[in-house]
């Protein structure tokens, strides 16, 4: 089933590419666990880095503890409790279950929009233009499919409505809320893969081209707007290397270069 949808009458190219940075913002979603609490505070630092004054906007729920709500504020993550969305179509504690909770981020509407992100990434340049761009707006992932990992959005209570009464009958071909969102926004814009840059190794990747991506994820000052941690995250690795080169699974994500760079931003990090 695909469908597609937009919550306003009026075509999202013709609005004014300028808006009120104060209804713009940057939003993340921590659910379930919280190990990727470490990721969301290096992201907010990360954005701050990158001269942004826009503000940070984390859903979480009720696993997510006040000890580490506490560490998010303090990173600069202004917190709003959700309650959780099931997947239906989900196994029972899969890793998929609740990530349908994603579609909360349309409820925001105090916002006009959103720039999402997922919690294991980091800015190393500002990216606040694509602010003037039109939801959905993303990087492509395979063909015409486009990544959630970024994404531009307008929150919109129509839209939200949309998404859950399809949530049963909707096939996601990853199982999850990239293909769920693929089969409703089928109208998205593409933006260029330096803006959702995945650390990974392809099992094709020639030399040439092995070396290029290390050039860029080292490259200083960036040439990448954003770098997406694929595998196992710095944060659950040793500090001097990456841990990903430890597995026969996950070796294609592994680059020491990557892996420094997370903890340069962590280590920038004011001490509380």
């Amino acid at each position: 089933m695909i469908i597609s949808f937009k919550c306003s009458s009026v075509d999202s190219t013709e609005r004014p590419s300028l808006g009120n940075p104060k209804r713009e913002a940057y939003a993340t979603i921590l659910h379930s666990a919280h190990v990727y609490v470490c990721g969301a505070i290096a992201a907010a630092q990360s954005i701050r880095q990158s001269g942004s004054t826009r503000d940070l906007v984390i859903l979480v729920d009720d696993n997510i503890s006040g000890y580490h709500r506490s560490g998010l504020e303090a990173a600069g993550w202004q917190i709003r409790t959700i309650q959780r969305i099931r997947n239906p179509k989900a196994e029972k504690d899969a890793y998929n279950e609740w990530n349908y909770s994603k579609f909360r981020l349309w409820q925001l509407t105090d916002y006009d929009k959103i720039i999402f992100i997922d919690a294991d990434l980091l800015i190393l340049r500002n990216i606040d233009f694509l602010f003037s761009m039109p939801e959905i707006s993303a990087t492509g992932n395979n063909g015409t499919l486009f990544n959630s990992g970024v994404m531009v959005i307008e929150p919109c209570n129509c839209t939200f409505e949309l998404l859950m009464e399809h949530i049963n009958e909707i096939e996601s071909y990853n199982g999850g809320d990239q293909g769920y969102l693929n089969e409703v926004f089928t109208w998205w814009h593409r933006i260029p893969k330096h803006m959702n840059f995945l650390k990974h190794f392809w099992v094709g990747d020639e030399d040439d081209v092995r070396r290029k991506k290390t050039e860029l994820f080292g490259a200083e000052p960036p040439i990448l707007y954003v770098l997406h941690y694929l595998g196992m995250k710095p944060w659950l690795c040793y500090r001097d290397y990456d841990c990903n080169f430890n597995s026969d699974i996950f070796v294609e994500f592994a680059t020491d270069i990557a892996h420094r760079r997370w903890w340069m931003v962590h280590d920038a990090m004011p001490k509380v």
